[in-house]
């Protein structure tokens, strides 16, 4: 039987030989199994030691050995015993250097030493997790997420290193201006926690306040400096106008202003170009501006439930449109020109005042739904009888 062996090499680390089994303690408590000693590398099969520069690198190359069938040295537990115990001597006297152990093996002791008051481990550990967030992939900064290694940070400093500086900066003023007597970095962390901001390569890509009972009376200014903001969800309040400077979220492709008192949109709104999705519904807009129709990748248009009597004649070059919302509103003439917005598959023209239906709807071959209920529809009742028998769901 193999005897009994403890090396200690600080308050907080140990390696014990059990059973012929070399096992690391951290803080008195068994912690793991030691599964793996390196290096057996024949040194006829490498020219430069200078090349590896890691363990890691060190484990590939012992890889590619083992692949030609190298054979393994035998050695006895108590001679293992005694390699892991310098391994992890050297690794400690070098300042718990991550590239003398496996990153694997290292990064969890150095969780598991800072988790029980090890300081200069703790040191060591935020300035790994730092290196592998910044330097790795969305999956690698998910992980990290949720295995709570985050904790050992401070909320300020958490944030900084999930979100770039300008979109840091940019969400502190938006999240004073919105909740002025809260710390911002709470209601960050809570919107990220809640899902209702999305990260994406530590840029906001995503905000959606719906369902928040905020009772804004203005439109959140600060909003502008998100320059990389693809979708905004902002409903339910009480602003009446959105600002000029909305174009400057040069990026956003979907913005959400239901049940509002909008009573306007800006004409910079026309120059979001990257715009695929407008949703206005319930508000009390008049009128759109005559250069909408320069939205050239609007798919997604909903109007419906406002105060609209007539539409621009740009409107009609809104040819990527497919959904359009425009029930609930107070329209007496549709144009012609309608025959233009040739992708159009979704249209709602509900509770109007239309007394009359363009010929050119015969020609929206991509047409699959369309409500003109609720509306005086007296004059043509032959296109009407034409329409109800297009192969379309409809309501008339």
């Amino acid at each position: 039987m193999t005897p009994h062996k403890e090396f200690h090499i600080n308050q907080f680390l140990s390696v014990h030989l059990e059973d012929g089994q070399s096992i690391i303690y951290i803080a008195g408590q068994r912690f793991i199994q030691c599964k793996h000693l390196l290096l057996d590398i024949p040194t006829t099969k490498i020219n430069n030691f200078d090349e590896i520069d890691s363990i890691d690198e060190a484990a590939e190359k012992m890889v590619i050995f083992s692949e030609r069938n190298m054979k393994r040295a035998e050695i006895t537990p108590e001679v293992e015993f005694w390699g892991h115990c310098s391994n992890l001597q050297t690794w400690y006297e070098h300042n718990y250097d991550t590239r003398l152990l496996h990153s694997n093996l290292a990064f969890a002791l150095l969780g598991k030493l800072a988790e029980v008051g090890d300081p200069h481990a703790k040191k060591i550990f935020k300035s790994e997790l730092i290196m592998r967030y910044e330097s790795g992939t969305d999956r690698t900064r998910e992980f990290i997420e949720r295995s709570g290694a985050l904790k050992y940070f401070s909320m300020e400093e958490r944030l900084t290193l999930m979100v770039n500086t300008e979109d840091l900066i940019a969400l502190t003023e938006f999240a004073e201006e919105i909740w002025p007597e809260s710390d911002p970095y709470t209601i960050i962390q809570s919107l990220l926690a809640e899902e209702r901001m999305k990260l994406e390569n530590k840029k906001v890509y995503e905000i959606d306040l719906s369902g928040i009972d905020l009772e804004l009376e203005e439109f959140p200014k600060s909003a502008s400096g998100l320059k990389n903001l693809k979708k905004f969800v902002l409903n339910g309040n009480y602003f009446k106008s959105i600002p000029d400077t909305i174009n400057q979220l040069s990026s956003l492709k979907e913005l959400i202003l239901d049940s509002n008192e909008i009573s306007y949109l800006p004409d910079s709104i026309s120059n979001m170009s990257s715009l695929e999705r407008l949703e206005i519904n319930g508000n009390k807009v008049c009128s759109l501006p005559e250069s909408i129709g320069d939205l050239k990748f609007l798919k997604v248009l909903g109007l419906g439930s406002n105060e609209i009597k007539d539409l621009p004649e740009s409107f009609y070059e809104l040819k990527s449109l497919e959904t359009l919302f425009l029930g609930d509103n107070r329209l007496e003439h549709l144009s012609g020109s309608f025959c233009k917005l040739v992708c159009l598959k979704w249209l709602s023209l509900s509770n109007n005042l239309l007394r009359k239906m363009p010929e050119c709807l015969l020609k929206l071959k991509s047409l699959e739904y369309l409500d003109v209920s609720k509306n005086p529809l007296t004059d043509n009742p032959e296109l009407i009888e034409k329409i109800k028998k297009m192969n379309i769901k409809k309501r008339i």
